[in-house]
Formats: structure tokens, sequence, C-alpha cells
């Protein structure tokens, strides 16, 4: 996994993502989830303060690992979202099933207004 680190506490999990999730960087990191909740981690939250790029094959690793916590019980939470990010997984609609914290909710909101 390049450039990402997974901190665990108890049943809970926090993904410190790099500057980039894709293709490349997908495989390793859906085989440190699928540990992660094999072990009975319940809740994974995505530290997303240095991503600035994420492609499709990120994006299917998020809904894959969501879908995977649901069936358990657990949950998926993304926090400090890039403008950018945040708008991409909106305009999918994903935040709809993910909990995601932009890095300047204020600033979000300011501007929806």
């Amino acid at each position: 996994m390049t450039d990402i680190q997974v901190v665990k506490t108890g049943n809970q999990a926090t993904i410190i993502l790099g500057e980039k999730l894709v293709a490349s960087d997908v495989p390793d990191l859906k085989d440190e989830l699928k540990g992660l909740i094999a072990t009975g981690v319940r809740s994974i939250a995505f530290d997303c303060a240095r991503l600035t790029q994420m492609d499709s094959t990120g994006i299917g690793c998020l809904v894959a690992t969501h879908n995977s916590l649901t069936k358990v019980g657990g949950n998926l939470s993304m926090l400090q979202v890039s403008s950018d990010i945040h708008d991409l997984l909106c305009s999918m609609r994903l935040d709809r099933r993910i909990k995601i914290t932009p890095r300047f909710a204020g600033q979000i909101e300011a501007a929806r207004e």
C-alpha cells in the first residue's frame, strides 16, 4: 500500500490515505480492509486530509468497503475530504450511504447558500 497507514484501536480503524486512491493502491488496501473486518473492526474512517486524486477503482473500493461493513452492522466514514472530492462523491450520491465530512465544512455550506 503506497503511502497509506492503518491505525487500529479495538473495533475501530482509521485509514490514513496518501495523495491518491487509484487502481494501483486498491488491491493491497482491499486485502487490508478485509482483514480488519474479519478481525472484528466495525467502524472504519478514511482520513482524506492528503487525498487529491481518486479514480473509479478507488471509488469502487469505498463502495465495497461500505457494503462489507453494512453486512456486519458496521459503518464507514470519510474525514477531511477536499471540496473537489466531496463534490465528486456527492454527484454520485455516495453521501447518502457514507458519512462524508468535508475538510472545510463551513466553507462548503456557505458556498451552497
